[in-house]
This record gives C-alpha cells, structure tokens and sequence, in this order.
C-alpha cells in the first residue's frame, strides 16, 4: 500500500475523511486531461451536444440532461413538478430522514408541504413511506442514502413506483453499492426519474457535473428548466478523459469497496460499533475514536435517528494505512 505524505502547512494537504471526495491523485491521467485544454475551452462557450453520445453510453441510456452537478438536477425536477402543467401541480414533497438537506432546501424554495418519514438509520421504513404517498405527492429518495449509506431493495424501490407518483432516485454514491442503478427501470416507469455524478465514485467533485435521466417526454419538458449551459469547457474535457478512461476509475472504485470491507473486518475485530454502508463512508462511535492525527479532517457529532448523536463520519479511501490510528 501507498504511504501518503501530507504537508501539514495547508488545509488541501491534509487527509480529507470529513467529506465526500477523492484523496487520491489522478497523476499522469491528469497531466493527459491538461494537455487536452486549448485556449477556447476557456474563451468559446461549451457545446455540450458533442457529450451526448459518450454520456449515453457511459450510463446506458440515451435520454437525459445534464446540470452543474446532480443537485442542480434534482432542482430542474421539483421545480418543473410544481407547475400546473406538468403532473398538474404537485405540492407535497416526500423524503426520508435523514437525507441530502438540499431535497429540505429546494422543497421550500419551491413551496412545497414537506413530509419527512424517520427512519433508525437501519431498515428503511418502507411501509411508513407507502402510507404517507397521496395523490398530491411527488417523491425524492437517495439510494445508497445520504448522509447513512444504507441502501433500499430494487423490490421497495418497485413498490414505490407502482404507486405511480413522480419518484426521482439519487444516485449519487451507487458505483459504491452492490446494489444495482434503477436507470434500467426508466423505460418500464414513467414516472421514474434518475440522478447520477461524477462527483464520488470518479473523484470529480470540483467539476460540478451530473446528470437526471427519465423517459424522452419527462426530458423535454424538464428542458425548459435547465441553464443555457449545463457546463464548462473544461469538464467536458474531464468527461472525454473519464470516458476515455474508465477502467482507471472502476479500479479505483473497486479498491474503495475493498478498503470498507477490510476496515469493517478490523472494526468488527476490535468490536468497535459502526453502523455499515454501501457508500463511501461509514459512521463510528465518537467514543472509540481517540488522538486524531493533525492531518486528518473528519466529520464528529453526527446525529442518526434511533441511534444517538454521538458517531464520527468517516470517507472510505482507497488506502487502508488512512486508518491505523483507529
């Protein structure tokens, strides 16, 4: 394993374990990404047109839009459901919690009626959430979720759709899960809309990239909400290189899932109580977690329902040795 070395004199050279990004550099990938850039990628605006082909088959499928980052996307989606002419006006927004703040944050902007459904951060309430669904509803899940990590089963996920209400699925941190992406779904559910980033699994974050994919119809009215320019020149050129690339990133994805199980493992050993994940973090109980290194960034107090507030968040690297301190 790598030995990393951090200088302890700046922020960005400290290990990062308190936030969702890649602490592993992409070295020659990256100079390849520089040498790619030309002086109007910074003048010219981006055409975005030339990513459609690469994007579908990235994902697998051919209908979508594209926003800075997979928030933007899930703002298009509320958005254009609380319009009168499409689905007629929806005005109640159901999510789990806890969840992603920024569904809570765009579900007021819009004026929505909020309805939360708690859950122990352990067994999503599926039952719970069905009952709470009403014809005035649309619905906003994470899968894995955010900020937990646990996932919900392709059989509750169905049984949400066929309600038949809008139901939209971020992905954000799926390519960590075993579980599979429901973008296979769309064609069968036209009420399903689909999220995806490149912001976790590809150590993208600062390109501010994602995606929303449903049926064609859903797209071209979710068109009418979307920015004149869904990105930069510059990430498009980042999305060539990934796309161009993307055995390099599923190794690197492949060696995440590998450093979880192996931290699990030793946390099981030693019986420290985590709550497990299928994203790229896991949460530890704060009393187990003594002489923090100064370099080393993480996420402490973090309250989970049915569990206390007493656990620290950490992001799962692909390097085992972030961890002996533990």
């Amino acid at each position: 394993m790598i030995e990393r070395k951090f200088n302890p004199t700046t922020s960005h050279s400290k290990l990062r374990l308190h936030s969702s990004e890649r602490n592993t550099p992409f070295g020659k990938l990256f100079e390849k990404y520089k040498k790619s850039l030309t002086e109007t990628d910074i003048r010219y605006y981006p055409n975005t047109e030339e990513l459609h082909k690469p994007i579908s088959q990235f994902y697998g499928y051919d209908n979508f839009l594209m926003g800075f980052g997979s928030d933007r996307c899930i703002k298009y989606f509320l958005e254009a459901h609380r319009k009168k002419h499409w689905f007629w006006g929806k005005k109640r927004l159901l999510i789990s919690e806890p969840s992603f703040p920024m569904y809570d944050i765009y579900g007021q902007m819009f004026d929505y009626k909020i309805k939360k459904v708690e859950y122990d951060a352990i067994n999503f309430p599926i039952l719970q959430f069905l009952d709470e669904v009403d014809t005035n509803s649309i619905i906003v899940i994470s899968n894995p979720s955010s900020p937990i990590g646990d996932v919900i089963s392709r059989e509750n996920i169905i049984k949400i759709l066929d309600i038949g209400y809008p139901t939209l699925i971020d992905e954000a941190y799926i390519e960590f899960s075993n579980e599979k992406s429901c973008i296979d779904l769309i064609d069968e559910y036209p009420n399903l809309f689909v999220t995806r980033t490149i912001s976790k699994a590809y150590g993208s974050a600062g390109t501010r990239f994602g995606c929303i994919f449903s049926q064609k119809q859903n797209i071209q009215k979710l068109n009418q909400y979307r920015d004149m320019y869904e990105t930069t020149g510059q990430t498009l050129k980042w999305i060539k290189t990934l796309v161009d690339n993307k055995p390099i990133f599923d190794e690197y994805i492949t060696s995440v899932k590998k450093t979880r199980k192996d931290l699990c493992d030793r946390l099981d050993k030693n019986s420290i109580p985590f709550i497990p994940s299928e994203s790229n973090w896991i949460h530890i109980r704060k009393t187990y977690i003594k002489n923090i290194p100064k370099n080393i960034l993480i996420k402490q107090d973090c309250s989970i329902p049915g569990q206390g507030n007493d656990w620290v968040r950490l992001q799962i690297t692909d390097n085992l040795n972030d961890y002996l301190w533990i």
